[in-house]
């Protein structure tokens, strides 16, 4: 089978992943309903916005113009080393590991839920995870990683296109039967981004695939946050009449507000230290720290109530935390791990990049994060896949046959001894 080579948009996506990824929030959602509704502060919107993107860009651009000058130089990969197979896998083993991640964050999900652990009840309550929650909450985010190796086994051969769409399905109907229990939507659409932003990089499914699931997300939002509120309003959590669904999509507003109280603020967010011991220390060897939620402490700053969470979003908040240095030095981090994933080069055949890419877009680059919390996430989520990481290559990774020796005879280079 011919495999049609990507387009021109595919490839400056492909050479520029993380500008991409930090723009489309701001192309799709923020800066259209900032315009529309005649946003005073636009301008903020654009001046924070443009900070993460030059960060990232800067990167992106420098590896860019190296490879296009050696390029130039006649220093790129050689004929034959472009023609060498990327698949180093099985596909079946693949295939099997990511069945089985699916399979467990299925059920870390559902369990961690029904034993009152990530609800918005749990939120309001203040309620500490302790026991059983404690164990399940490193398998929480292992959604991202199912997918990531999902598309991996199907890219490699082990899934067929139609069984790994029908895992991705699976995928998403937990999802969504969580955002019902826990009357919170916000997970769910982190996923969904972060599952057609791998389509996407990967071409998994066509194009007009995802800008119809897309569609369909805006046409039913309006019922989804209909039936939301009336779980919220069963549970006895008090909701505003006076916010529609379009209301809830004013991201701007929230934007803006960092501006009234400018960048540098000290409120008890992590710091590096406690995001290095939240990340890498599981509860249970550490039970006595508290709870952290940065969004708890900017809405208690806002006059609001230490159990509800307010964010600036990703980039305004990072902008509010630690100023305009610090949010370029953020973004140029992490394109600079993203382009160590290579996302030009068979990303979707090489299970331990596509995995790595996809704990960044659920966490650092998702649409809707706030710093420093969500790096905490991501280390946690890193840490609990070890395992998987080690079995990927300890069982998944095929052989590469060794070439045979040269031997070099009057003269002549003979391949395996024979002219």
């Amino acid at each position: 089978m011919t495999v049609q080579p990507p387009s021109l948009a595919l490839r400056l996506v492909l050479r520029f992943p993380t500008t991409t990824i930090v723009l489309a929030p701001y192309v799709l959602l923020f800066l259209p309903l900032a315009i529309w509704n005649d946003n005073p502060d636009t301008d903020f919107v654009i001046r924070t916005g443009a900070l993460a993107v030059a960060g990232a860009f800067m990167v992106e651009a420098a590896i860019a113009l190296v490879a296009l000058s050696e390029r130039r130089a006649h220093r790129a990969p050689s004929a034959h080393a472009r023609s060498r197979p990327a698949r180093s896998w099985h596909g079946d083993r693949v295939a099997a590991v990511a069945r089985t991640v699916a399979v467990v964050s299925m059920v870390a999900n559902l369990g961690s839920v029904l034993l009152g652990g990530g609800t918005l009840r749990a939120q309001v309550d203040s309620a500490v995870p302790s026991g059983v929650l404690t164990v399940l909450s490193p398998f929480v985010s292992w959604a991202y990683v199912a997918v990531a190796l999902l598309i991996a086994a199907n890219a490699l051969g082990g899934l067929s296109r139609w069984a790994t769409i029908r895992w991705l399905v699976a995928l998403i109907a937990t999802q969504a039967v969580l955002a019902y229990m826990t009357n919170l939507t916000a997970r769910a659409t982190v996923f969904l981004v972060l599952l057609a932003t791998l389509a996407i990089f990967t071409r998994l499914v066509p194009r007009t695939w995802i800008l119809a699931g897309a569609a369909a997300c805006a046409v039913i939002w309006p019922t989804v946050f209909e039936i939301r509120n009336a779980l919220r309003r069963a549970n006895g959590i008090a909701v505003s009449d006076s916010v529609s669904a379009t209301d809830r999509l004013r991201f701007d507003e929230q934007i803006t507000r960092a501006a009234q109280y400018g960048p540098g603020h000290d409120l008890g967010q992590p710091d590096a230290w406690s995001a290095l011991r939240y990340g890498f220390i599981p509860r249970f060897l550490d039970p006595n720290r508290p709870t952290i939620s940065s969004g708890n402490l900017i809405n208690e700053l806002l006059g609001g109530s230490s159990i509800s969470s307010y964010t600036f979003q990703p980039v305004a908040t990072a902008w509010f935390f630690w100023g305009s240095l610090a949010v370029v030095l953020l973004y140029a981090l992490s394109a600079s791990i993203i382009m160590a994933t290579r996302p030009w080069d068979h990303l979707a055949r090489r299970p331990a990049a596509i995995i790595l890419f996809a704990l960044m877009l659920g966490g650092p680059l998702s649409w809707f994060s706030t710093p420093p919390d969500v790096v905490v996430n991501m280390l946690q989520t890193f840490v609990s896949t070890i395992p998987v990481l080690l079995v990927l290559r300890l069982w998944a990774r095929a052989e590469q046959p060794r070439p045979a020796p040269s031997v070099r005879v009057r003269g002549r280079a003979l391949i395996g001894g024979h002219r």
